[in-house]
């Protein structure tokens, strides 16, 4: 009998084993994990000392309103895109107006309805009457909000330089006149759902890109980025930037002058992964971080780097719904910004040590009077007076 029960025991357990490695196998057979190494993180002095200074926020719409990334400061007047998939027009700190990319009426931000109703991220003004929105699914949209209207001018379906955009991010507008765009796309596999799958393989599959509207032509300008995100014209309009999130630097791409065509580091090694990145009314560019990382404290990303048998066995044991949540959740609270000049050193920094106010920023916008921080997942926009600062 202890024999008999032995060799069902080993039976049971070889057949589990053999389950268990098909599950991962079949779970995880489009995974690959890349080994990166980032230079040593920076410690948190001179301009990066901390301070309280996004303890000063006033938390707008809150509860109203669920993860807006992305946001058109305009006088007393926002636009922004939200989790649920709506587009929306806030004066005075009241939602006045919402509008869809789609007309689906099944949007409620889960996870099965996201791919469908879309994800608007980077919003921009294109011209007095319109905007430019990029939606992480379904492309590049001109919005006409007074009208309630909207139509595509760059799909998902379209291929740029042989490659396919999974996962859109961000967008700039050059020049109303010059009638040129640029955006960027995060990852040609892996779509906004599965963030933590781009940031784990750390595939350099993400570029920037650039659309002629009125032809509709475009071309990839900066290539082989590791969870490409924020793109920025700088104010003389020779140069733009754009943040490679996985790799926490923002490259510089140079669009005139001697330099024409060529790519170089604008800054690297920044105190967090950075997100969008956004000009201040005095002509510096804020840099929104998703995550902390400084010389005196624990960096996930920085320790994964060489870990690639790690990353693959969190790929293959956990539930994706599960990792995209906690991917979230595991980094420490900790809000922090960065303003650089148009050379890229870092001038100053606002922060949330404690997290318990702002926890992470995507972007901030600068009306001229207050500083508005969006975030990926935040119920709220929060409002940082600049007197304050």
């Amino acid at each position: 009998m202890p024999a008999f029960c032995s060799s069902l025991s080993n039976l049971v357990l070889t057949i589990g084993v053999v389950l268990v490695g098909i599950f991962i196998v079949q779970h995880t057979s489009d995974f690959e994990a890349e080994e990166y190494s980032l230079p040593k993180p920076p410690k948190l002095e001179g301009p990066l000392a901390p301070n309280n200074h996004l303890r000063n926020a006033k938390l707008l719409l809150h509860g109203q309103i669920s993860g807006p990334e992305s946001i058109l400061a305009e006088g007393e007047t926002l636009y922004t895109g939200t989790w649920d998939a709506k587009l929306v027009k806030i004066v005075n700190g009241v939602v006045e107006k919402t509008m869809s990319l789609t007309k689906r009426t099944d949007c409620d931000g889960s996870f099965e309805s996201e791919p469908l109703c879309g994800r608007p991220l980077g919003i921009r003004r294109l011209n007095s009457q319109e905007l430019i929105v990029i939606d992480a699914y379904l492309g590049i949209f001109v919005v006409d909000f007074d009208k309630g209207i909207s139509r595509q001018v760059f799909s998902n379906e379209t291929e740029i330089g042989g490659k396919r955009s999974t996962f859109f991010n961000d967008v700039d507008v050059l020049d109303e006149d010059m009638d040129e765009i640029f955006f960027t796309v995060t990852s040609t596999k892996w779509d906004r759902r599965r963030f933590a799958y781009d940031f784990l393989s750390h595939k350099p599959d993400g570029f920037l890109a650039r659309l002629q509207l009125s032809t509709g032509k475009t071309e990839i300008l900066v290539d082989g980025l590791s969870f490409a995100n924020g793109v920025q014209v700088l104010p003389d309009k020779k140069s733009v930037i754009v943040a490679e999130c996985g790799m926490a630097r923002i490259w510089r791409y140079y669009l005139a002058g001697p330099k024409k065509g060529e790519k170089e580091i604008f800054v690297e090694n920044l105190p967090g992964m950075p997100d969008n990145v956004r000009l201040s009314t005095t002509g510096t560019v804020y840099v929104g971080l998703a995550a902390l990382r400084h010389a005196d404290g624990f960096s996930l990303v920085d320790n994964l780097g060489s870990l690639t048998w790690l990353r693959k066995l969190i790929v293959q044991l956990v539930p994706e719904r599960l990792l995209t949540a906690g991917f979230s959740k595991a980094k420490k609270k900790y809000g922090i910004v960065v303003e650089l000049d148009t050379n890229g050193k870092i001038i100053g920094s606002m922060q949330d040590p404690s997290g318990q106010v702002i926890s992470d920023v995507s972007q901030v916008s600068d009306s001229g009077r207050f500083l508005y921080l969006g975030s990926y997942h935040a119920p709220f926009i929060a409002q940082v007076p600049k007197k304050s600062l």
